[in-house]
């Protein structure tokens, strides 16, 4: 399988990292930004001559495989003392673990495995997935190119793309997308490994740090997204690279502050790249980083402010063009996310609110009381709880139901309740025991963490599905928790605490509503086609049959008619599975800013001999018994209730 290639870089990496590092922990992390910077450049450079194919991205991992073992060997690095325990990790043999903390690694390592067992076996099947994380995919791979083309969704344009980049090498490099969801669960692994290193740089010791990492592994939100083809964990990663970097840069001397500026700066690009939420997160990081070089460099802190912005913006720097070229501006389109009016009261009201989407419960009166709560203290702020300048859906609520302990969870609005919890009590905790304050960088990491939160809330309208876009705030978080967790004098009711969310971690595990391992539509028994459909199973039927009548036409080239709701993946997954001939697929009839590229003269040309027009509530289209396109009328052949066929 040519996958393993760009897998074997990356290890090859590490490899010739790891050999003079202390902690093979820190070799890793700093593996991952410079395989995600070469992955970038690579997708980036290909695409510009057209050649994103098989071939080229093959011999392009191939030759790298090839350069990065000669290196190794060249520089007599021995493969088995790579592998050895470093100082700084390895346990001295009068000391033994206690039992306890080998019950939370090998339970942590359960919960990944199987976790990373559900993003094999299960499809993709993300609403968001099938909108646009994958359709962008297969058009590039269609194209040849990651260039914008004509759609009629268009965040497949404009919205950050590093994960899909990876996910493009994969899917190439496999001839599918079996590998699509490790994106994600790899980002997991990560940020386990990254924030244990985070809670050693803020004085933990090994509990500390195992306590930080279950923190982690068992976000119920994370749980659940490590096994899609979602973003958020991607983008946590490379957070917590930035964080790692930065106390490492505060702690290093000032000769390294060069190469710490490099890494801060790549981090911070391939966080952007990933996920435009990134902005708020980085932010109050880059002012702390600011703060600390003026202090120790004074005027001459602009220079590592230089690397770190230069660093960032060539990583984006293809991504804004092509979005300023099409859209006039380098973030595209504006969502209408962001919110309208501001003060303290808005804060006020979206702090309550986003906090709310992860207190929710199966208990009816609970949430009740929690939603008559927030509108009472909305009433005494002055606030309109369901103002629309704030507001992005249309009525706030509580969140309520099995879904909330982890019973049938999805990952689009699962809460993090225990978690939010531990939060409450650790800050308590930590307020009321002044000894902490005195642990390395604790209180500013703190501080920083929490600004990331308070930015969001300040700058992003309440929707109900804002809880997934908190979890780089829960896996930033997870150090501060393992720190003072680990603080505490009674070291059994800590354990017991760590315990318990391992535990309980598994009802997410278990019973992910959309990549279920326990219930009658388990991955294990259900149809990989199937699965696609889990967001929508009555579409099944309905895509199943409008593509058995376009291969009954031997029809190739093939038109969407998709309005605002795409939802197109899984055509592309069924169109190409049983046809003979090459599929052609483009969008037709575009209304939005994309229409002007159906002159480009790769799109020029395109005549399909079948249009596939979507006809639900959320497309906005009207039923209709023809379509004109360039000049030619299509009939309506095929008809169900959410689709039809137009044949020319």
């Amino acid at each position: 399988m040519m996958i393993i290639l760009p897998l074997v870089s990356l290890i090859m990496i590490f490899l010739l990292i790891n050999k003079n590092r202390n902690d093979w922990r820190d070799s890793v992390i700093l593996a991952s930004t410079y395989w995600g910077v070469l992955l970038a450049v690579i997708t980036e450079f290909l695409s510009l001559l057209k050649l994103i194919t098989f071939g080229c991205i093959l011999g392009t991992w191939g030759l790298i495989c090839i350069i990065l073992i000669y290196l190794y060997f060249r520089l007599n690095h021995k493969i088995i003392t790579a592998f050895e325990p470093n100082k700084s990790f390895q346990i001295k043999k009068d000391i033994k673990i206690q039992s306890s903390i080998n019950f939370l690694l090998y339970g942590t390592g359960f919960v990944v495995a199987t976790v990373g067992l559900i993003a094999i076996i299960a499809p993709p099947n993300n609403w968001d997935s099938m909108d646009y994380h994958m359709s962008r995919v297969a058009y590039w791979i269609q194209n040849y190119s990651i260039a914008n083309y004509p759609t009629s969704y268009t965040p497949q344009l404009y919205q950050n793309p590093w994960s899909e980049f990876v996910i493009l090498h994969f899917k190439i490099l496999s001839n599918g997308d079996y590998f699509a969801n490790l994106v994600q669960w790899l980002s997991m692994i990560g940020c386990i490994i990254g924030v244990s290193l985070i809670a050693k740089q803020l004085g933990a010791n090994l509990r500390g740090q195992v306590f930080s990492a279950v923190v982690t592994a068992t976000i119920p939100m994370g749980i659940l997204q490590a096994s899609s083809t979602q973003n958020d964990y991607v983008v946590a990663f490379w957070l917590v690279s930035l964080a790692y970097y930065l106390l490492s840069a505060i702690q290093a001397k000032q000769s390294e502050i060069w190469t710490n500026s490099f890494k801060i700066g790549s981090s911070i690009g391939l966080a952007i790249l990933s996920k435009g939420t990134a902005y708020f997160y980085v932010f109050p990081f880059l002012i702390w980083f600011a703060v600390h070089q003026i202090k120790r460099l004074r005027w001459q802190a602009w220079k590592p402010a230089f690397i770190v912005v230069s660093i960032s913006l060539l990583l984006n720097i293809s991504h804004y063009l092509r979005n300023y070229n099409l859209f006039a501006s380098p973030l595209g389109e504006p969502g209408g996310y962001r919110n309208e009016v501001f003060g303290v009261n808005i804060l006020i009201s979206n702090i309550l609110r986003n906090v709310a989407l992860h207190i929710g419960t199966p208990i009816g009166l609970w949430n009740g009381i929690a939603n008559r709560l927030i509108q009472i203290i909305h009433i005494f702020i002055g606030v309109d709880v369901n103002d629309p300048r704030i507001t992005f859906s249309k009525t706030f609520f509580v969140p309520g139901g099995w879904a909330t302990i982890g019973i049938i969870g999805n990952e689009n609005s699962a809460g993090n309740l225990v978690h939010l919890a531990l939060i409450i009590i650790c800050l308590i905790i930590f307020i009321s025991r002044k000894s902490i304050w005195k642990q390395n960088y604790i209180f500013a990491y703190l501080i920083t963490t929490i600004s990331t939160f308070l930015i969001f809330c300040y700058l992003v309208k309440w929707q109900a599905w804002n809880s997934r876009l908190h979890l780089p705030f829960f896996v930033l978080i997870s150090p501060f928790l393992g720190v003072v967790l680990s603080k505490l004098k009674k070291h059994k009711l800590a354990t017991f605490i760590i315990t318990f969310l391992l535990i309980s971690s598994l009802t997410w595990v278990f019973f992910n509503k959309y990549r279920p391992i326990i219930a009658s539509n388990n991955i294990f028994q259900t149809s990989r086609i199937e699965q696609y459909f889990s967001n929508r199973p009555y579409l099944q039927v309905t895509y199943t049959g409008a593509v058995e009548f376009l291969n009954s036409k031997k029809c190739s080239n093939i038109g969407l008619s998709m309005g605002n709701d795409p939802w197109e993946y899984p055509l592309w997954v069924l169109l190409q599975q049983n046809n003979q001939k090459l599929v052609k697929i483009q969008h037709v009839n575009v209304t939005n800013i994309s229409a002007i590229l159906e002159k480009d003269d790769s799109y020029k040309d395109f005549e399909p001999c079948g249009i596939i027009s979507m006809e639900t509530k959320k497309s906005k289209q009207k039923k209709s018994f023809k379509i004109n396109f360039k000049g030619k009328t299509y009939i309506r052949a095929w008809d169900s209730p959410e689709l039809g066929v137009f044949i020319k």
